[in-house]
C-alpha cells in the first residue's frame, strides 16, 4: 500500500476508536470551549502560544512529528480588545497573528501530512443585497477601502492560502450561555448604545458539535481549500435579541437604539447574513432564535444552582447578609 492508502485506512481504525490525535492551537474563547467539547472523543491537546511556540515553522513540525497529530486546529488569532478597533493601532500584529502566522502553520501542516482546520471570520462580506455563501467572493476584505484592517487580514488569509490544503470555518458573532468578554451577548449587554442590524452569529455549543462531526465524517488526507459559513439559521436583528433578553431579565436598562455613524469607532463593522446550508453535509445548525432562548434558559439553570449553594453554605456556617 501507498504511504497515503495506510494513513487513510490509519485514520479511519482511529475514528473507529476515538482515538484520533487532535491539537488545537489558542486557549481563547473558542479554542477552551472546543477542547472540553471533543476531548471525551478524540485525544486533544491544546496549547497557548506560550506554551508551545507554534509561529516558529520548526517548533510545530518537531511537534506534530513526535506526537503523532492527525489534525491541526487553530482558534488563535487577533481580535482587538475590547473589540476590533485596536486592529487598526496594532496592525503589524493584526498581520502577524490572523496572516502571517497561519499561513506559516498551514505549510507546515501540509509537509507533515497533517490535516489542517482553520477558525476563521465571516466578518469579510458586508451588505444586505444577497445572502453571502462560501462561493462568493468577499466584499468586505482586502480590495475594499471601508473594510476594518481586521477583515482584510482574515480575507487576506483565505485569498492567500486558496491554493494549500486546507479547511476554512466562518464564525460571526460567537455567543455562549457561559459569561465570557468575547460572548456576544455579554457585549450586547454592557453596551447602553446600539445599532439594530440583522446579522448571522454562531451558537458555540453548535459549533463544537460541527467540528466533533466534521473530523468524524472527513476522512483522510484534506486536499484543496474547503470553506464552511458555520453559522445558525434565523438571523436575528439586534432588536430581537435584546427582546429576548428582557423576557428573561437579562437586559440593560440603558439600552437605546442609534445610527452606526454615532458611534465613536475607529474602524467599520461587517453586517449581513450568511448562507449556511453547505454546513449541514457536516451537521445541522439550529435555528437561532431557539439556540438564543436555550442560552437564558441555561443562565437561569445556573443562576438558580449558583443560590442553591449559596443558601445551603449560609446554613451551614451560619452566614447572615
Amino acid at each position: 500500500m501507498t504511504h497515503a492508502i495506510w494513513k487513510t485506512f490509519g485514520n479511519l481504525l482511529k475514528i473507529h476508536m476515538n482515538k484520533l490525535n487532535i491539537l488545537i492551537l489558542g486557549k481563547g474563547y473558542v479554542g477552551n470551549h472546543l477542547h472540553n467539547h471533543l476531548k471525551n472523543d478524540f485525544n486533544v491537546t491544546i496549547h497557548s502560544s506560550e506554551e508551545m511556540d507554534y509561529h516558529n515553522p520548526k517548533t510545530l513540525y518537531k511537534f506534530l512529528l513526535n506526537n503523532g497529530i492527525d489534525t491541526v486546529i487553530n482558534c488563535s488569532g487577533f481580535t482587538g480588545r475590547p473589540n476590533i478597533d485596536e486592529a487598526e493601532m496594532k496592525k503589524d500584529l493584526c498581520w502577524m497573528l490572523n496572516t502571517s502566522s497561519p499561513l506559516r502553520v498551514n505549510t507546515t501542516c501540509n509537509m507533515a501530512d497533517v490535516n489542517y482546520l482553520h477558525v476563521s471570520s465571516g466578518c469579510v462580506y458586508d451588505g444586505y443585497e444577497k445572502v453571502w455563501d462560501e462561493e462568493d467572493a468577499p466584499n468586505y476584505g482586502l480590495f475594499c477601502n471601508r473594510a476594518s484592517f481586521y477583515s482584510k487580514s482574515k480575507h487576506a488569509f483565505e485569498n492567500l492560502s486558496e491554493n494549500m490544503d486546507n479547511v476554512i470555518l466562518r464564525v460571526r458573532m460567537p455567543f455562549h450561555y457561559e459569561s465570557s468578554g468575547r460572548n456576544y451577548l455579554d457585549k450586547i449587554r454592557k453596551y447602553n448604545d446600539l445599532i439594530n442590524f440583522k446579522n448571522s452569529k454562531t451558537y458555540i455549543p453548535d459549533f463544537c458539535e460541527f467540528v466533533k462531526n466534521l473530523l468524524s465524517k472527513k476522512i483522510g488526507k484534506w486536499r484543496g481549500q474547503d470553506i464552511y459559513n458555520v453559522v445558525n439559521p434565523g438571523a436575528l436583528t439586534t432588536q430581537e435579541v435584546c427582546d429576548i433578553m428582557r423576557e428573561y431579565g437579562f437586559h440593560n436598562d440603558n439600552w437605546k437604539f442609534v445610527y452606526l455613524a454615532d458611534l465613536s469607532i475607529a474602524a467599520g463593522r461587517s453586517n449581513c447574513v450568511m448562507d449556511g446550508s453547505k454546513s449541514k453535509e457536516i451537521y445541522e445548525m439550529r435555528f437561532e432564535k431557539d439556540v438564543m432562548k436555550e442560552c437564558f434558559d441555561k443562565m437561569l439553570e445556573k443562576q438558580a444552582e449558583d443560590k442553591r449553594i449559596k443558601n445551603e453554605i449560609e446554613e451551614k456556617y451560619g452566614i447572615k447578609d
